[in-house]
């Protein structure tokens, strides 16, 4: 496709002391934790956007108080810490998921014995047989929904974060400052 159809999605910073731009993330501070801040905001924005796409990530600052070399450091410290709290969350996932996975077949075993056991039952009647069963097949497979969605569908939400971080951290930081302007 054309690269005029789909520009590159622009990215502002700028710091609180500065006039206002609309639609720009507006940072507080001048230390690593409250660019975080500001990272995590644009990580939120860039949650909607393609992964094919590039961008760009515009910081403005009222002065030269702040290097280019040390905003790319605290992207990158940013970028490595969330990808191993994502990582993190990942194989806590997988792991709880496969417990859950274990406990729920057991929990289907005993429902399916018990549908048995009410199948071979003859002092109830067949309505009660049959709901009986029913609700056991129900309660049976119904359980296991959450631990098929911990290994399968959950850890795509995780992977994604860790690509939007990989894609933050190669994208380099255009810095403008007021005092140049």
């Amino acid at each position: 496709m054309d690269s005029q159809k789909h520009p590159d999605d622009s990215f502002q910073l700028y710091h609180h002391t500065l006039k206002s731009i609309p639609g720009a993330i507006k940072w507080y501070g001048n230390d690593s934790v409250s660019f975080a801040v500001a990272l995590d905001q644009t990580i939120q924005r860039l949650k909607a956007s393609r992964l094919k796409k590039s961008f760009s990530l515009t910081v403005h600052l009222p002065d030269e108080s702040i290097s280019t070399a040390q905003l790319e450091e605290w992207k990158n410290n940013y970028c490595i810490e969330k990808t191993l709290e994502h990582r993190a969350e990942y194989c806590l996932m997988k792991r709880q998921g496969y417990q859950f996975l274990l406990k729920g077949i057991l929990f289907l075993w005993a429902c399916l014995s018990i549908v048995y056991l009410l199948d071979t039952m003859t002092t109830l009647g067949e309505y009660k047989k049959m709901l009986g069963k029913e609700t056991f097949y129900f309660l049976g497979w119904v359980i296991l929904w959450k631990p098929v969605e911990m290994i399968v569908f959950e850890p795509w939400l995780e992977k994604h974060h860790i690509k939007l971080l990989k894609k933050l951290e190669q994208t380099p930081i255009t810095v403008l400052y007021a005092n140049r302007i």
